[in-house]
């Protein structure tokens, strides 16, 4: 019985802390073609950052340009120091750059609004994990 509830408790706190995990919410607001440049479209969405929140190594294939709207954030770029910007600030992800994208806090969310243009059905990020 014993060993029982040890695997049904196991269980229920991985369930628990994989419900737990910070998580960063991409919504889409606008992804159009770009007049004068066939085979280019340009996206623009909000990411909504719950605290502790961070997307991991990776890098993009073109310049992506954010604006934080709320809270801050921590951007780690390979080579140089981490950088915090606050809302109101805004940086270039240059591309080809190996970089992680976190929330500053552990404790309040933040919000940044992401432009990018590329290649369509061109990847705007891969991953570096």
């Amino acid at each position: 019985m014993t060993l029982i509830a040890v695997i049904a408790l196991s269980v229920t706190s991985d369930k628990f802390a994989k419900a737990q995990q910070p998580t960063i919410k991409r919504t889409d607001l606008l992804k159009t073609d770009l007049a004068g440049m066939e085979g280019k479209e340009m996206n623009i969405w909000t990411a909504a950052l719950t605290p502790g929140a961070q997307t991991g190594k990776h890098h993009h294939p073109t310049p992506r340009f954010v604006v934080v709207l709320d809270g801050s954030v921590v951007v780690e770029m390979e080579g140089k120091p981490p950088q915090i910007f606050k809302a109101g600030q805004a940086f270039q992800e240059p591309p080809d750059v190996v970089h992680n994208f976190r929330n500053a806090s552990t404790t309040e969310p933040a919000k940044a609004i992401g432009i990018q243009y590329a290649g369509k059905g061109q990847p705007l990020q891969v991953d570096d994990h």
